[in-house]
This record gives structure tokens, C-alpha cells and sequence, in this order.
């Protein structure tokens, strides 16, 4: 997305699915002395050396999302059928920007398609029709360097994370909400297709309230 174009954005409300725990973006310290413990118990012995590590990670990435623009952080465990037992693992972010002068929201996803052009981001893109606005909807499926953990095989094999980015605009084009899930279970990806299109669908941008004199806040 063109970075000149985003700057802090308006809330939004959204539908999120069933089987996602929020992540609080806020006082990330005490979530992280929370989570230790939580953490330590979890993992085998030969692992726990490297909790520290995990946790400064993770304070980095939720750190990082809450200064650009997260309004919500979430991991999701669903069952890939309703006869499985194998439950799929997936994160989930939204995030809201404003995004200049009024026009036709048709035209900000053109810019957005056109500045992904020139990234050249490769991946399957499409534009499908919500119950007000247009979606630009993109799935890609990327490689990241695997951590190195004590204890833990190394391997050569980078994994591999399908990801799906879904752009709503608000009907006057002066606002953006962005949604992006993500899982390391490549073949169980395609199946949240149809989740993040509903969650998309669902999204209103609330008008800020009238100026009567007095301050308040949209969180």
C-alpha cells in the first residue's frame, strides 16, 4: 500500500468468527510476565531455555502491529472438519487507515492493485463484490526462515505460511480497513477463504460523534 496514503484510521466494527482469542495489544508487559508461565509449562524441558526468546518475539511482533494501526490481534484453533480431530492454527489481524480525500472506493482499489503491481507481489488477487463495497481479496503463500531452537532439529526446509489479505474500503474512500490471517498449515489455507470474505463483508466504519463541546474517545 502506498505508505504517503496511510496514516492513523477511524475504528470499525467487524464480525469476528467463533474460536479466536483476542492478544490485547495493550501493557504488553504484563502480558508478557502472564504468559511466562503459561509458556515454560507448556514446551518440553529441553525448550524452556529459549522461552525468553519466544517472549521477546512475540512483545516485537505484537509491538509492531500495535504501532501500525492493529485494532485487533487474534489466534484462532478450529477443526478443519466437523468429524476431524486435527485442529488448524491461524492468526488473524484487522487493522484500520485513513486514507485521504472522499472518491469512488472502486478507485482506491485500483491504486492499491496498481502499487501491489509495482511491489510485484506475486499471489492470487481478485476483486469481489461485498454487501456495499467492493473487496480486494489476496492470498499468497510465503517462505520464512525457520527460528533456531535448542533442542529442536534443524532443518533446511524453510515453512511455509498461507496468507490472506482482504481490503475493505468505506463507501466515501476516505478509510481502509485490512484483514490478515495467516497459517503454517499450507493445505488446510484455501479452507479459510470463505471466513475471511464473511469477516470482510461485516465491516462498517462508525462515524466518529458530533462535537458537542465535551471530549470523548473512539477506541
Amino acid at each position: 500500500m502506498p505508505n504517503d496514503k496511510l496514516r492513523p484510521g477511524p475504528p470499525v466494527g467487524i464480525d469476528i468468527p467463533p474460536g479466536y482469542n483476542e492478544i490485547p495489544l495493550g501493557n504488553l508487559e504484563t502480558l508478557m510476565q502472564n504468559a511466562r508461565p503459561a509458556i515454560t509449562e507448556s514446551v518440553p524441558d529441553r525448550m524452556r531455555d529459549d522461552v525468553p526468546n519466544v517472549l521477546g518475539t512475540l512483545h516485537f511482533l505484537l509491538a509492531t502491529l500495535a504501532a501500525n494501526n492493529a485494532l485487533y490481534s487474534g489466534i484462532g484453533l478450529h477443526r478443519t472438519t466437523e468429524a476431524s480431530e486435527r485442529v488448524a492454527v491461524s492468526w488473524l489481524t484487522v487493522s484500520s487507515f485513513d486514507y485521504g480525500e472522499e472518491r469512488n472506493p472502486r478507485l482506491v482499489l485500483s491504486e492499491l492493485i496498481n502499487a501491489k503491481a509495482e511491489k510485484k507481489s506475486r499471489g492470487e488477487l481478485a476483486i469481489v463484490e461485498g454487501p456495499s463495497v467492493p473487496i480486494l481479496y489476496f492470498e499468497w503463500t510465503e517462505k520464512h526462515p525457520a527460528p533456531t531452537i535448542a533442542g529442536y532439529p534443524a532443518t533446511n526446509d524453510p515453512p511455509q505460511v498461507f496468507q490472506i489479505e482482504a481490503i475493505i474500503p468505506s463507501a466515501d474512500g476516505t478509510s481502509i480497513a485490512v484483514l490478515e490471517l495467516s497459517t503454517a498449515d499450507r493445505e488446510i489455507g484455501p479452507q479459510y477463504r470463505g471466513m475471511v470474505l464473511d469477516m470482510a463483508g461485516s465491516v462498517t466504519f462508525p462515524q466518529p460523534p458530533a462535537d458537542t463541546g465535551s471530549t470523548s474517545l473512539a477506541l
